[in-house]
């Protein structure tokens, strides 16, 4: 019996040990919570006031806090830089913009130091991906680069909204298979100017839940946000290859169909544009053709795709032009001069106004056929995703908990 109990105390012991974040000098300490506290937590806040008082919560808890900086989010500082995370959590600001005027490097907590102790430390202790992501941040502090330009979403734009740029920064800190909670504002989510974020972030992720939370969650004396936290987890290669894989189904299924419909238009429109309507001018086109000069049919080529999200180019069309010398040089030479006198303001007015038509009805084609697409990729690439609208969450914009917020 008194070795059964002194067994217990031994792993009581023990596993108190494990519990412990720090030594008695509040120094970083080898035990379960204590390598969670001091090398795996992580974060930073542009905030100078928001930064210190996080630290300081931690030392009072005798956790580490190095890992935490009065620094923009967005910009790579210590521990924090792409692919590294396994879990990231993150409320960014709502109604700000990032703009093209913000470098990387301009201010205090864009900064990216360069000191030898810096280097040596974090290089010892995250290794070569570290020092690559950090070449990155100096490079772009050297050349004044915009902090927008460091993001897909971002690069060459004016300005974005912050929260839709830490859509991406959070994404990019995440490891494959990382998991992500961000609080958004529900305009991202169903705003249908921003069907381009949603269409890209289901391309880099897949989303575990959405909750929707009351409005009095984020409600101050200027404005209510309506917002929902949003949890995502980053593709990992698996996903990614699943993604291709419905990307080119959906290419197989729909991609002939659409391009015939395309045809079928320019056939359609194609002599009609040429001589505007004008059976005068669709004559002497007829005389030229026989002499073996030609006025060629608008022309469909797809156009590049966009850089995000995915989808297919738009359609584009090249212009009537003439080909062919003729058999007959003079009677050719005459039948242009007829044609040229026919082909008067009012038909050409007409034959542009058909050729606009022609590229709307083709525009209205790119959009069925990138809809198609995503709904097959959709359905192909199908999981679940957890929705919840709860009525209260237990706290109000102002930190109130008391008996008066329901829970």
């Amino acid at each position: 019996m008194e070795e059964e109990e002194s067994q217990i105390e031994a792993a009581f012991v023990s596993l108190n040990r494990e519990l412990l974040p720090s030594d008695d000098e509040n120094r970083p300490v080898n035990t379960r919570v204590g390598r969670l506290a001091w090398h795996c937590i992580f974060g930073c806040d542009a905030e100078p006031r928001a930064a210190r008082t996080a630290k300081m919560n931690m030392i009072m808890h005798g956790d580490g806090h190095g890992g935490i900086h009065y620094h923009d989010g967005l910009v790579d500082i210590n521990g924090i830089f792409p692919n590294r995370f396994d879990v990231v959590i993150t409320n960014p600001p709502f109604g700000s913009n990032v703009g093209d005027d913000q470098k990387v490097g301009g201010s205090e907590e864009t900064r990216v130091p360069d000191d030898a102790a810096y280097r040596d430390r974090c290089l010892k202790r995250y290794g070569e991906p570290w020092e690559r992501s950090h070449q990155r941040m100096v490079d772009a502090a050297t050349a004044r680069t915009s902090i927008l330009d460091l993001f897909e979403i971002g690069k060459g734009k004016a300005n974005r909204a912050t929260e839709i740029v830490f859509v991406e920064r959070c994404l990019n800190l995440l490891s494959p298979g990382g998991r992500m909670g961000i609080v958004l504002p529900d305009g991202n989510l169903n705003n249908p100017s921003l069907t381009w974020l949603r269409r890209w972030s289901e391309g880099k992720a897949r989303i575990l839940a959405v909750v929707s939370l009351p409005e009095e969650t984020f409600r101050s004396a200027d404005a209510t946000v309506k917002a929902s936290l949003v949890f995502l987890r980053r593709f990992t290669e698996a996903d990614e290859a699943a993604w291709e894989a419905a990307w080119a189904k959906a290419h197989a299924d729909h991609d002939d169909d659409f391009d015939a419909k395309r045809e079928a238009l320019c056939a359609e429109f194609g002599p009609r544009i040429l001589s505007g309507d004008s059976k005068a001018v669709a004559s002497i086109l007829d005389g030229l053709g026989t002499l073996g000069v030609e006025r060629s049919l608008p022309e469909w080529t797809v156009g590049s795709p966009p850089d995000y999200p995915r989808g297919i180019g738009p359609t584009r069309l090249t212009k009537p032009r003439w080909t062919g010398t003729g058999t007959d040089k003079k009677r050719a030479t005459q039948l242009k001069k007829d044609w040229t006198l026919a082909f008067d303001t009012k038909i050409a007015a007409r034959s542009d106004a058909l050729f606009r038509e022609l590229k709307a009805a083709l525009r209205g084609i790119d959009e069925a056929h990138n809809a198609a697409l995503w709904a097959t990729v959709r359905e192909t690439f199908d999981y679940p995703v957890f929705v919840a609208a709860p009525k209260t969450v237990g706290i109000t914009s102002t930190g109130e908990t008391g008996e008066a917020v329901a829970n």
